[in-house]
């Protein structure tokens, strides 16, 4: 098996290997959706970016960027080159809404519609850079978790480093490390963005974090931060529990509110005495010796067996009778 460009020189029809861009894998198909998200007319970059990992998994990158151009007529080559560039056009057209979809529908190739998608919605590099910049300096927390507000601002920097055109040295013979000085301080300032967006409650956080010597990186302020976030959470769950087990400190038991109650004010008449009776908890305008015993506890005054047979228990009023 020979590559398409040994094949091209060779002027015979080539046998295309899986590591050519002329391969298509028995699971390519035009119906296939390469990225989650259609274009909708917004946030084209990063659009842009998801949809070129997708085809550079497939080889296919080289169909719209301009670097595998259609062969001649009379090549071998061309049934082949149409057969992909289709099939790459047919998922740039699944990948885009309806609407964006149908304006580049007729052009030629898969590289003219990808041009035209990138000069309409691409933006210059110095716009851009001022958009992600404005971004960056106005980012905060608010009402998102650390993760969220993390993730958010992970993304604005990882914009920024792609359009920010900061010089690094390719002579190969630096000994100074300044590329590695330069990555390094563009982390330091992304934590500084970091911190300066946290709500008002991490303020003691934040400034533990800046007295620290040398500053952590970004992967342990926010690991420090998640811990922290963490701990406040459980301390919040201990309060919350706490005070709801104050609430049924109280056995809910049938009867029980009824017999608290008549134990408080037992107490609260302990101090009563019947001259009549000689009892205390009632005096004697309330003795029912005196005066009868109400209908409800004559009804209990019933003999029991045993040697309690000629007793009789009665509670009420903070009288007790026995006979």
């Amino acid at each position: 098996m020979v590559s398409y460009a040994m094949a091209v020189q060779g002027g015979r029809t080539p046998g295309i290997e899986p590591n050519d861009p002329y391969f298509i894998h028995p699971s390519d198909h035009p119906g296939q959706i390469l990225v989650a998200n259609a274009f909708h007319g917004e946030d084209f970059d990063s659009w842009k970016r998801t949809f070129l990992i997708a085809l550079s998994s497939k080889n296919k990158v080289g169909f719209v960027d301009g670097k595998i151009v259609k062969p001649a007529g009379d090549s071998p080559l061309l049934p082949y080159w149409q057969r992909c560039n289709d099939l790459v056009a047919s998922w740039i057209l699944n990948s885009l809404h309806k609407d964006i979809s149908g304006s580049v529908l007729y052009c030629n190739s898969a590289a003219e519609m990808w041009g035209e998608l990138v000069e309409r919605f691409g933006q210059s590099n110095k716009a851009k850079l001022f958009q992600v910049k404005k971004e960056l300096s106005s980012i905060s927390q608010g009402d998102s978790d650390i993760a969220s507000y993390y993730t958010r601002a992970k993304k604005t920097w990882d914009e920024f480093a792609a359009v920010d055109n900061m010089p690094r040295c390719s002579c190969g013979k630096c000994e100074c490390e300044i590329n590695n000085a330069l990555v390094k301080y563009a982390q330091e300032q992304n934590m500084i963005y970091f911190l300066m967006g946290l709500n008002e409650s991490y303020t003691s956080v934040r400034g533990n974090l800046l007295m620290m010597n040398p500053l952590p990186s970004l992967g342990q302020t926010y690991s420090l931060l998640i811990q922290e976030e963490r701990q406040r959470q459980v301390k919040n769950t201990t309060n919350f529990l706490t005070d709801s087990a104050s609430f049924s400190a109280v056995p809910h038991k049938p009867g029980y509110y009824s017999n608290f109650q008549r134990k408080l004010e037992g107490r609260k008449t302990s101090h009563l005495f019947c001259d009549h009776c000689k009892k205390q908890g009632h005096t004697v305008d309330k003795c029912y010796k005196l005066h009868g015993y109400p209908p409800k506890q004559q009804q209990s005054f019933k003999p029991r067996i045993g040697r309690f047979a000629n007793n009789a228990w009665t509670e009420g009023d903070g009288q007790t009778e026995i006979s």
